[in-house]
């Protein structure tokens, strides 16, 4: 917004219309100088991983709503916004940490961040033992999933975000 003010002032003062050029071309430049420090700086990363954090939060949120409920139907609404949080994160975190840019299966996204010294101790473990929730509960298969389950996977996600993404 600030850009397009200072360039409107600029075209709008009363003078030759070369200096309203020169003046024009060094507010771009400049705004263009700026942006190319805040991306070597890895200021549009460090923003991109906050806004990531916040809807993924709000799948959190949604998914807490939909468990508070205390119905199967809600436990079930929980468990798919949770383990599409989860996954979304995991492949997320592949992406920022260690270059992962394909579909890869899950699980080697797992051993890349434990190989890459991202997720450390029983983290790993942690980790990898839910990744059977997400195949259920984004396949359907209610009758292995419960709310406890639930619960410690979207701790799980929180976790990973307040770390790796705020």
């Amino acid at each position: 917004m600030a850009f397009e003010a200072q360039i409107a002032s600029a075209r709008s003062k009363d003078v030759h219309w070369t200096f309203r050029t020169t003046e024009v071309r060094s507010i771009a430049l400049g705004a263009l100088r700026t942006l190319k420090r805040e991306t070597e700086t890895g200021l549009i990363d460090n923003l991109r991983r906050e806004i990531t954090g916040e809807v993924l939060s709000d799948f959190l949120q949604l998914a807490r709503s939909a468990l508070d409920e205390g119905t199967e139907d809600g436990k079930n609404v929980s468990a798919v916004l949770t383990a599409a949080a989860f996954e979304d994160l995991i492949r997320r975190m592949g992406g920022s940490f260690c270059g992962i840019q394909t579909r890869d299966k899950l699980h080697k996204i797992v051993v890349a961040l434990k190989t890459s010294g991202v997720l450390v101790g029983a983290q790993f473990g942690t980790i990898q033992a839910q990744l059977q929730f997400r195949n259920d509960a984004l396949h359907a298969d209610w009758a292995k999933i419960d709310a406890i389950a639930v619960k410690t996977v979207m701790l799980l996600v929180q976790e990973l975000l307040l770390k790796h993404f705020s």
